[in-house]
């Protein structure tokens, strides 16, 4: 019975399982049995994934690119002023503004000095690398500037509204004065004249040796200018870019238009402005207001403050100086003077400074303002006849005597505009010193002065006249005919 069921129906059951699927696991296919259209089925389903692979990549790749390049590199933060950031997309707006300016003021030289023209190549070469090329530290110190000076300004009660920003851009642009001009402060003229008489006065009395003390001083004391300081450059004028009209006011035609028609002018032209800034420097109408508008009329308000507070009277020394290199050689030339030596005889042999040694260091009547500030906190801390110790300034070591002084002087014209145009530049240092700034480049170091500025009221440097040549007596006939020179 067993052998017949097991006999009987084991083909029956392995004809069955024959007819099914076999398995994966059962499956055998024989490479040399696979068709050729599998093999290139295979072949294009690997090829479109490489392809697919490849495309996608480079997509990234230039999204990438172009989210680095549009929108995270333009949001750097090169600087930061008191928490606001300076970033780098307005960095590149500014430059290329800056450079735009130089371009068409060389051009305008160009006319006269075609060496100019060499200048226009370098700045246009530059102007097409501002993305690639490194930061500017001069630009982005001026936009620090600028930003402080925004920031600062309330401090001296200088505010700027919309309206203010408003008319100073229809003012800009106008091509005749809309409103009355800002009135500078100016100097009594008399005050003015009186002060220079009597330093010249003083000078002319001739004196052998600028003993400290003595009525006289030595040197021709007609006010000089020189280091009167310059005024700090600021944003440059926005005189338009090349191809656009010019910022500065026109030059108006026979017919003096009325208000009307300088307003409807002014607004044409600053939209043709802001058309061709857009397309030139990628600067638009709201980067305009904030990068250069707003802190040019900040400069001005605020230096048109500053420069109201010079007062023409003052009180005001008259110093004697002498500099050397090192604190031994002050201290040698300080005890020479306090054994009996002059003052002026020290200063002509042992001072570094040419502009005033040959005057025995005279530096004419001088406030306070001047000067450094370790030098004139010395200068007004001495009574007439007293003589310093060494005093140090970035210039080296100085001796220094005052020989008159006066608590309410008039300032000379040359003294009274030296301050008015250092007013600002000296505000905005104070400033830094309590602003918190940061920056990713080096601060631009001040350059140092290789020789001591001397105040506007100092002296000319005294030539000494030069000694007439020997003439060399003519010959005279010798026996047997030569000539011989007669002693």
């Amino acid at each position: 019975m067993d052998y017949y069921r097991y006999t009987r129906k084991e083909p029956v059951i392995e004809r069955i399982r024959g007819l099914m699927p076999k398995s994966r696991r059962d499956q055998r296919v024989s490479p040399s049995r696979t068709s050729r259209r599998d093999k290139e089925l295979r072949q294009r389903r690997f090829l479109y994934i490489v392809m697919a692979v490849v495309t996608v990549a480079t997509v990234a790749l230039l999204a990438g690119g172009s989210i680095w390049e549009f929108v995270i590199q333009p949001r750097q933060t090169l600087a930061s002023v008191n928490g606001t950031a300076i970033s780098r997309g307005d960095y590149w707006k500014y430059r290329r503004y800056s450079l735009l300016q130089q371009i068409q003021q060389y051009q305008f030289f160009a006319g006269q000095d075609p060496q100019y023209q060499t200048y226009v190549q370098q700045l246009q070469g530059q102007l097409t690398t501002v993305k690639s090329a490194p930061t500017d530290p001069a630009t982005l110190t001026t936009m620090i500037d600028d930003r402080l000076t925004v920031q600062r300004a309330e401090s001296l009660g200088v505010t700027i509204s919309d309206a203010d920003l408003n008319t100073y851009i229809q003012e800009t642009f106008a091509p005749v004065p809309l409103n009355t001009p800002t009135v500078t402060p100016t100097i009594n003229p008399t005050a003015s004249a009186w002060a220079a008489q009597t330093a010249t006065a003083r000078a002319i009395t001739p004196t052998t040796a600028a003993t400290p003390g003595a009525a006289g001083t030595p040197g021709a004391a007609t006010p000089g200018t020189p280091g009167t300081p310059a005024a700090t450059p600021g944003t440059p004028e926005t005189a338009g870019t090349p191809g656009t009209p010019t910022v500065s006011p026109t030059v108006a035609g026979s017919a003096t238009p009325d208000r009307e028609q300088a307003l409807a002018t002014s607004t044409a032209s600053f939209g043709t402005f802001v058309t061709n800034l857009q397309t030139s420097t990628g600067m638009s109408q709201a980067d305009y207001l904030r990068l250069i508008a707003r802190p040019e009329l900040a400069k001005q308000r605020v230096t048109d403050t500053l420069t109201s507070q010079v007062k023409d009277v003052q009180p005001q020394v008259h110093a004697f100086h002498l500099l050397v290199a090192t604190k031994d050689g002050a201290d040698q030339v300080r005890a020479a003077i306090a054994g009996g030596k002059s003052f002026g005889d020290a200063a002509k042999e042992q001072s570094t400074d040419t502009a005033t040694a040959p005057n025995g260091g005279d530096l004419g009547w001088m406030p306070r303002g001047v000067m450094v500030r370790e030098f004139e906190d010395a200068a007004f801390a001495l009574q007439p006849g007293q003589i310093s110790e060494p005093v140090q300034t970035k210039f080296g070591w100085h001796v220094i005597t005052v020989t008159e002084r006066e608590e309410a002087r008039p300032l000379t014209t040359e003294t009274f505009d030296a301050l008015k145009q250092s007013a600002y530049t000296k505000w905005l240092d104070g400033q830094k010193t309590s602003a918190a700034i940061s920056s990713d480049l080096p601060a631009t170091p001040t350059p140092t002065r290789s020789q001591f500025e001397v105040p506007p009221d100092a002296p000319p440097t005294a030539v000494p006249t030069p000694l007439p040549t020997p003439t060399r007596p003519a010959s005279t006939p010798g026996a047997g005919g030569t000539r011989t020179a007669t002693p």
